[in-house]
C-alpha cells in the first residue's frame, strides 16, 4: 500500500511537471508572438514614416499657393515703382491665389482673379484719372485683357467681361532629375507682371524655373537678369493639398 502511494505521488509529479512544461511552452510562444507582433508594428510604422517623408518631398500631387504677397513682390521687382504705386498694387493682390497640379511630368498652374481690383488700383496712379471716370477706366482695362489673352497659343486664358474675372491656366513639363519645370509660354500675372525678364517680343517664350520640395512646401524659383544686367529673383511658394481636401 505504501508503494502504491509512492507510485501515485510520482505520477502526480510527472503530470504536474508535464503541465508546467506545456504551460511554459505556451508562455514562451506567446512572448515570441508578441515580440514578433511588436516588431512587425514597428516595421510598419517605420515604413509608413519613410513613405510619408518620400511623399512630402515628391512634387507629384495637388498644391495651393502660400505667401502670395511675397511672390507678387518678386513679380514687381523688375519695375521701378515708387512706394505709393507699390502699396496700391500690393493691396489689389491681397486675395490672390494660385493652384498647381502635377501628374507625372505634366504640370498645370492656374488662378482666377478679380481683375477689377487691380484696374482700380491702376486707376489711382494713372494719368488718365484726370480725364476719365474709374468705371470707364476699369471697363477699358477689362477690354484690353480680353484682347491680350488671345496671344496665348498653348494656355487657357480668358476674361469674363461681365464680372472682370481673369482665368489663367499654364502648362509645363517637370524634369525631376534636374529639379526644373519648364512652362510652355512662361508665367504671367495678368498682362502686367511676367515672371521673366525677357523682352516683350519673347514674353510668350518657354521659361524654365527651378523647384525644391521640403517638408511639404514647394518652391518654384528663378534667378534672372534684366537688360541692364541687374539680378532679379522670382519665387512662388505652395503647400501640399491634403487628400481629403482635393476636389
Amino acid at each position: 500500500m505504501f508503494e502504491g502511494g509512492l507510485t501515485m505521488i510520482r505520477q502526480t509529479k510527472k503530470l504536474f511537471l508535464g503541465l508546467f512544461s506545456l504551460l511554459a511552452v505556451f508562455v514562451i510562444a506567446g512572448c515570441g508572438q508578441n515580440q514578433a507582433s511588436d516588431q512587425n508594428a514597428n516595421n510598419a510604422q517605420q515604413a509608413q514614416a519613410q513613405q510619408e517623408q518620400k511623399d512630402s518631398n515628391n512634387i507629384a500631387g495637388e498644391w495651393e499657393s502660400v505667401f502670395e504677397l511675397e511672390s507678387i513682390q518678386t513679380a514687381f521687382s523688375p519695375f521701378d515703382m515708387n512706394s505709393y504705386t507699390f502699396k496700391k498694387f500690393i493691396e489689389a493682390f491681397k486675395d490672390f491665389k494660385m493652384k498647381l497640379s502635377v501628374d507625372g511630368t505634366n504640370a498645370t498652374l492656374s488662378y482666377q482673379y478679380d481683375s477689377k481690383k487691380f484696374a482700380k488700383a491702376y486707376y489711382e496712379i494713372s494719368k488718365d484719372k484726370k480725364k476719365m471716370t474709374e468705371d470707364a477706366f476699369v471697363s477699358r482695362y477689362i477690354n484690353g485683357q480680353t484682347e491680350f489673352v488671345q496671344n496665348f497659343k498653348k494656355y487657357k486664358a480668358s476674361m469674363d467681361t461681365s464680372t472682370g474675372t481673369y482665368s489663367y491656366e499654364a502648362t509645363g513639363t517637370i524634369d525631376e532629375k534636374a529639379k526644373t519645370v519648364t512652362f510652355d509660354e512662361g508665367l504671367m500675372i495678368l498682362d502686367s507682371f511676367p515672371l521673366t525678364t525677357a523682352g516683350k517680343d519673347h514674353r510668350f517664350d518657354p521659361a524654365t524655373y527651378n523647384y525644391e520640395v521640403k517638408d511639404g512646401i514647394l518652391t518654384i524659383y528663378a534667378d534672372m537678369k534684366t537688360k541692364d544686367n541687374l539680378p532679379v529673383h522670382f519665387e512662388l511658394t505652395f503647400k501640399r493639398v491634403p487628400s481629403a481636401e482635393k476636389k
